[in-house]
């Protein structure tokens, strides 16, 4: 019987539109079902997302931790608020200005900034006090946790002022020079004063951040890159049934071939996209390889563990903090590191021994990066070639154009 005769029957004119030009068995019941299973033409729904990253090269800079600390908690609460699109109350007209360019830039542009620390430790959400290894009378524990936890709208005013504040005090830093000896000027210095251990609202255990060590931090909304999602094929087959006529000899419709295997993979629909964890620690993880690779270092990944591995040993590490999907915290990858430091501290519950530094490697003694007893022969080369690195990784990995930029006042003017 033709499809066309369907319309005489019951409801039949809401099946026709999915059964025009397909060939049909009709029962005298209303029970219909595809002779044979029919891949279904779908589109995939494209992902609008485009944003930009906005760099920070601060890369030869030795920046207090805590100062680090307090720029990026700052961007991380202003985009918080920015998103929930609260209404902010701002009468001087400057300052309406001002927030106005903040708010276009930060609703625009996603932030990393790439640096080194002067040297420190901070714990995790999940380290102990037991984790740092110093005698207890040099050291004393900082909580900074959420600096700028509980703001109300109004308060972005005050936070772009402290932003302010922050980049003259980046740019009164000291230049890192290889050939300075940092770890005894450390132990001097905690023979005469106590030094603060930070307690930081990232997870992981305790770490160690300082010179030799480039630290990448990471102020994103996750939402917007289609490469942290998952893709999973949803399978739908239009049939009809009436469970009033639903025929009680189906091997009949067995015998002429109407049946039709639930499971079967040519009856694709639809994608359904949904935002994956585990796929965005990938991605940075992929940030960490990519930039290596770039020096033929070859590199992995160990299951259950994150962060970068160069065989058996870690060189990045990967450390994050994420609300609302707008993260913060981010890798650090060691290029000159001096292992002393890592002595006094069970490093994410690792042996100083456990890790390596790209000096210590023999690629990049081939290329020449290194002189006479081991160290590096020009850090502002290497760490010229690793941010060139960094930025393509970044631009292939979630597929976005950069910006660099100098200072953090831009996103105010």
């Amino acid at each position: 019987m033709k499809v066309g005769k369907l319309k005489k029957r019951k409801n039949s004119g809401l099946l026709y539109p999915y059964f025009k030009n397909k060939s049909f068995r009709l029962n005298r019941y209303i029970f219909i079902k595809p002779i044979k299973s029919v891949k279904l033409n779908y589109k995939k729904k494209k992902m609008n997302l485009t944003h930009e990253i906005c760099i920070l090269n601060c890369s030869e800079k030795l920046i207090d931790y805590k100062l680090a600390f307090q720029l990026q908690n700052i961007l991380h609460h202003s985009k918080i608020i920015m998103k929930n699109k609260n209404e902010v109350q701002i009468s001087n007209h400057l300052e309406l200005k001002k927030f106005k360019n903040f708010k276009e830039n930060m609703e625009k542009y996603d932030f990393c900034f790439i640096l080194q620390h002067t040297p420190c430790y901070t714990l995790g959400s999940v380290a102990n006090c037991s984790d740092i290894l110093l005698d207890k009378e040099n050291y004393y524990i900082e909580e900074l946790g959420d600096i700028y936890n509980n703001l109300y709208s109004n308060e972005i005013i005050h936070l772009m002022n402290k932003c302010e504040t922050i980049q003259d005090k980046i740019n009164q830093s000291d230049i890192y020079n290889e050939n300075t000896n940092y770890f005894n000027n450390f132990l001097k210095h905690c023979r005469q004063r106590k030094i603060p251990i930070y307690r930081v609202n990232r997870g992981g255990k305790a770490t160690y951040h300082g010179p030799g060590q480039l630290v990448l931090y990471f102020i994103f909304n996750l939402k917007n890159y289609p490469s942290n999602y998952n893709e999973r094929i949803i399978n739908k087959h239009y049939k009809y049934t009436n469970k009033e006529n639903f025929p009680s000899k189906t091997s009949e419709y067995e015998k002429n071939n109407i049946y039709t295997n639930s499971n079967s993979k040519e009856n694709i629909s639809s994608i359904e996209r949904t935002f994956d964890l585990r796929t965005t620690i990938n991605n940075f993880q992929k940030i960490g390889m990519e930039t290596l690779q770039k020096f033929n270092i070859k590199t992995h990944c160990k299951k259950d563990t994150i962060g970068i591995f160069y065989k058996d040993k870690k060189i990045i590490s990967i450390g994050l903090k994420i609300t609302k999907y707008i993260s913060m915290h981010g890798l650090s990858l060691n290029f000159n590191l001096d292992n002393n430091f890592l002595k006094y501290l069970l490093s994410c519950g690792m042996n100083h021994n456990d890790y390596i530094s790209m000096h210590e490697i023999n690629e990049m003694k081939k290329k020449n990066y290194i002189y006479q007893k081991g160290k590096i022969a020009s850090s502002s080369n290497i760490l010229n070639e690793l941010t060139l690195n960094i930025t393509e990784s970044l631009k292939k990995v979630f597929n976005v154009k950069v910006r660099n930029i100098k200072d953090i006042r831009e996103m105010f003017y």
